[in-house]
């Protein structure tokens, strides 16, 4: 609910800006832990959505929402219902990660075709691990049997980097120059002390912050089962970002 309020935000601040100078894009992420964090966590891929107004000037300002993934578990575990069937079910633990920018960028070479820029970006960002109990009656699992939020911190984090723009024109002669863009970029992205879960340990670094312990409890015999579900660790945010996408400036004359 909270991603959808953001997009709402976004898409609130790209209709209050001019078309001719409104521009919005999407990417592709692989994000790579660096420093104490690259011993504990693993690598995420995920999407961004970004909207933007360009000035006269080669500068550009504007908003952006990203998400990633760094972690995906499932096991088959026995669950209990309240009337004491039992089935056996899928155990999701999802590791996710949310941003949430304001963005700046300096182009080299204003309206070319190929054009390099220097970025920076400033916000916040989420650490959350989700667990979800699959309905096995559920073919596409939109309705979770029980789900829950097993670890989640936030922290401030900013962003620098370069990347490169290129004209669709200059790929597919016959569509109309300034309005579709390639984006390849790169950025080193730091922020403060964050808590985050992974599923597995690794052996060669020091003990986590706390193992991650999920109950499963029998009604009919009051046995409660415990099934580990993952570590929490402590680090200081610190990750390489490469992007792959597209921007749009529909209303460029």
């Amino acid at each position: 609910m909270k991603t959808i309020k953001v997009v709402l935000i976004l898409l609130l601040v790209a209709h209050g800006l001019s078309a001719q100078t409104f521009e919005m894009g999407t990417d592709f992420n692989f994000s790579q832990p660096v420093g104490t964090m690259s011993r504990n966590m693993n690598n995420a891929f995920g999407l961004s959505l970004e909207a933007a107004k360009s000035f006269k000037t080669p500068f550009s300002a504007g908003m952006e929402l990203s998400f990633g993934n760094y972690g995906f578990q499932t096991t088959r575990q026995e669950y209990t219902f309240d009337d004491g069937s039992v089935t056996e079910t899928n155990v999701n633990v999802s590791n996710n990660i949310f941003n949430l920018y304001l963005t700046g960028k300096h182009f080299l070479r204003n309206n070319k075709k190929v054009n390099p820029y220097l970025s920076a970006k400033a916000g916040w960002s989420w650490f959350t691990t989700k667990l979800a109990i699959e309905d096995p009656e559920d073919e596409y699992s939109c309705h979770p049997i029980e789900s829950d939020i097993l670890s989640r911190d936030n922290t401030y984090s900013f962003s620098g980097g370069a990347g490169v723009r290129i004209d669709f024109q200059t790929l597919f002669t016959k569509m109309e120059s300034q309005h579709f863009y390639f984006d390849l970029s790169v950025h080193s992205t730091h922020g403060g002390i964050v808590k985050y879960m992974n599923v597995k340990k690794n052996t060669s670094q020091p003990v986590p912050h706390q193992d991650v312990m999920v109950k499963f409890i029998n009604t009919q015999t009051q046995v409660i089962h415990e099934h580990h579900v993952g570590y929490v660790y402590t680090s200081v945010l610190n990750m390489v970002e490469y992007r792959l996408g597209v921007i749009c400036r529909p209303g460029f004359k």
